[in-house]
């Protein structure tokens, strides 16, 4: 039998190991919850823009062509938020190992090492999360947002008939590709903005339906004209908190390549699994069965942050040889404004006598075209009252 004083003196010995694994062990836990933590709730953060000047005109277009629009999901690129697991599991091991002081002071340093390099992630983490927008949208949107909660904005050109809300729904861009802002199935469907976007992205895109009747964007290919356009020069996109116009830049013929677009069966399952989450969420707030048809709009979180995932940079154009206008929302980036601008230019239908710089706010709207199979006609405008 080991006397009790020996006994007391091994356990003294041991004391700076069992330390040393125990802060080990207590670190990384801090740090795997730090990195796994979900962020502030940024769902509302970032919506930019609603319903404006003029009245909401219910109903929908009659027949027209449709339009097919860029799947624009991209492949997801999570970030790699990085562990310090295994550094702080060899500092254990070793210390484990030597039973020394040199071990405990190497795990120490080893700690304080992983916890600055934890501070520094979060830190950055914070930086990079948009504030809350507190703004209170303009009491005359109100009507317009109690039928939509996705409504973004108000689009019209004086002189035609190109006057409708706009949605926003990066959880789902094409959602009302054909349902109207009521959310019913409709063969005109809803202006909507392309899911890569956020305030100082500079470039807002926005599809619509060219529609044989002439509504929606049916009326949009009149700009093809030089004559129509530089009599028709500002096209209103009024935001949920201000008016906004912008002068005609450019307009230009285009074409999708027929892999980039998204088919039925894609729009299929995304709305079914929208709607498995809208009914799950939905029983767990009211504690009890809830059928699909029960569903309104704002259950279907269709505003949830879509990952800010850089979608045109995951393939350059060069690829295949097209300018692909409709993966560059995001020109916060000078080099990627000029590309941007320089290729409009290229191919411009004519001279409107308007030029953009670097910091220029652009809008363009996108609608078919049938001068080429999935061909697209495209139409970019400039902010004017941005003072």
């Amino acid at each position: 039998m080991v006397p009790k004083h020996a006994k007391i003196h091994a356990m003294k010995q041991k004391l700076p190991v069992i330390f040393a694994i125990i802060s080990a062990v207590i670190l990384l836990s801090l740090i795997v919850v730090g990195l796994v933590a979900p962020g502030s709730n940024t769902e509302k953060s970032s919506r930019l823009f609603a319903s404006t000047r003029h009245s909401q005109e219910g109903g929908s277009g009659d027949q027209g062509s449709v339009e097919e629009v860029p799947a624009n999901a991209g492949a997801t690129d999570p970030a790699s938020g990085g562990t310090t697991g295994s550094d702080s599991d060899s500092s254990s091991t070793a210390a484990s190992d030597s039973g020394s002081d040199a071990a405990s002071d190497s795990a120490a340093e080893t700690s304080a090492d992983t916890s600055g390099q934890a501070a520094s992630e979060v830190d950055a983490a914070e930086a990079e999360t948009p504030e809350e927008d507190t703004r209170t949208p303009l009491e005359k949107y109100a009507e317009l947002l109690e039928i939509n909660p996705y409504a973004a904005g108000w689009l019209s050109v004086d002189d035609s008939r190109i006057n409708d809300p706009v949605v926003y729904t990066p959880r789902s861009q094409n959602y009302f590709l054909h349902r109207d802002i009521y959310g019913n199935d409709s063969k005109k469907g809803s202006f909507f903005i392309a899911v890569n976007w956020q305030e100082g992205y500079n470039n807002t895109l926005i599809y619509g339906h060219n529609m044989r009747d002439g509504s929606g964007f049916g009326s949009l290919a009149k700009f093809a004209d030089a004559s129509y356009g530089k009599s028709h020069p500002i096209i209103h996109f009024d935001t949920l908190y201000e008016d906004r116009d912008y002068e005609l830049f450019a307009v230009f013929y285009s074409q999708i390549d027929e892999e980039e677009l998204e088919t039925e069966e894609d729009r299929e399952n995304a709305d079914k699994e929208i709607e498995e989450h809208g009914v799950e969420k939905k029983q767990e707030e009211e504690g009890e069965e809830v059928e699909p048809e029960e569903l309104t709009l704002a259950d279907l979180d269709l505003y949830e942050d879509y990952g800010d995932v850089d979608i045109y940079r995951q393939e350059k154009d060069e690829d295949n040889g097209r300018f692909r206008y409709y993966y560059y929302t995001d020109l916060s980036d000078k080099a990627d404004f000029d590309y941007f601008v320089e290729n409009v230019k290229e191919r411009a239908l004519y001279d409107t006598g308007v030029d953009v710089s670097w910091g220029d706010q652009l809008l363009t709207l996108s609608t078919c075209s049938y001068h080429v199979n999935n061909g697209r006609f495209i139409v970019v405008a400039k902010r004017v009252n941005n003072t």
